[in-house]
């Protein structure tokens, strides 16, 4: 069974609106690691979670299924047990004193046995390595430690899905870093992740899938190599250096489309090898 599957998806914010998305049908095995990008993302991401139909205004067609369950026939607390939401501004998710507050009130809300919370709390900081800050003022932080700590406060709640709807967008670059290296432990972890961002190369160093909406429907739904192969030349699409590279010279290099377009300088090392022996081969 999918985590969430999305059946001819359609949402306008009001009835003479454009829409703002249309035609959308996507799949989402448990444990993988899915990248949106382009238009309209935060509102697909509001319609995964059930903000949309139950909270957000608007006329949705369609349906969405999260672990087999239509959510607009499910409450909003049913679905915040299976699915948690990060959002951009780390300061919006901020209520307490320090960093074990702040975790142990999310676990609070949705009425976790007192007796779980000590283990609970243990293992979210530890995932995004929060550990010795677990009584620190949470004024105290920097803006990557506040989102870290979010990220912690959903965790706790033991979501089997996580929806991250542009976490480093507010953040400074180290805080930016600090976000992406708790991402990739989270796809390490095998929770089903979906990451909104704007950072496709770093986004392909994670994702097993990447899906691009234009015009308010999925113009690509590719695995990383292939997302960047069929996007090339996209001015709105910024690919790895190096992915960059090789297709600027693909005809020079005597590519083919068979070639697998490297990600890393390493695996670009090694393809240049495979062709310049085959050429001298000839």
């Amino acid at each position: 069974m999918d985590a969430i599957r999305v059946e001819n998806l359609a949402f306008k914010y009001s009835r003479n609106a454009e829409p703002a998305l249309k035609n959308i049908n996507l799949s989402i095995k448990k444990g993988e690691c899915i990248a949106i990008l382009g238009d309209s993302k935060t509102t697909l991401c509001m319609a995964l979670c059930g903000v949309i139909p139950h909270l957000l205004p608007g006329h949705m067609e369609g349906k969405v299924f999260v672990d087999g369950q239509d959510t607009a026939a499910m409450s909003v607390k049913d679905i915040a047990t299976k699915v948690g939401v990060v959002l951009q501004d780390p300061e919006n998710q901020s209520f307490n004193l320090n960093v074990e507050s702040d975790v142990v009130f999310a676990m609070e809300n949705i009425g976790v046995p007192p007796a779980e919370m000590e283990e609970r709390l243990r293992d979210a900081l530890e995932t995004v390595r929060m550990t010795p800050y677990r009584y620190k003022a949470s004024h105290q932080l920097s803006g990557g430690q506040k989102q870290r700590v979010a990220i912690a406060s959903v965790l706790a709640m033991k979501p089997d899905i996580l929806i991250l709807d542009e976490p480093t967008r507010e953040l400074d670059p180290m805080g930016r870093e600090e976000i992406f290296e708790v991402l990739l432990r989270l796809k390490q972890s095998g929770i089903t992740t979906i990451i909104v961002e704007n950072d496709p190369p770093r986004l392909a160093q994670i994702a097993d899938r990447m899906v691009l909406i234009r015009d308010s429907e999925i113009k690509c739904e590719e695995t990383p190599r292939k997302f960047f192969k069929q996007l090339y030349g996209d001015s709105r699409i910024k690919l790895p250096q190096v992915s960059q590279s090789f297709l600027d010279t693909f005809d020079m290099l005597g590519l083919n489309e068979n070639t697998v377009l490297p990600m890393s300088v390493e695996e670009g090392v090694e393809i240049y090898g495979k062709v310049i022996t085959n050429c001298e081969s000839r």
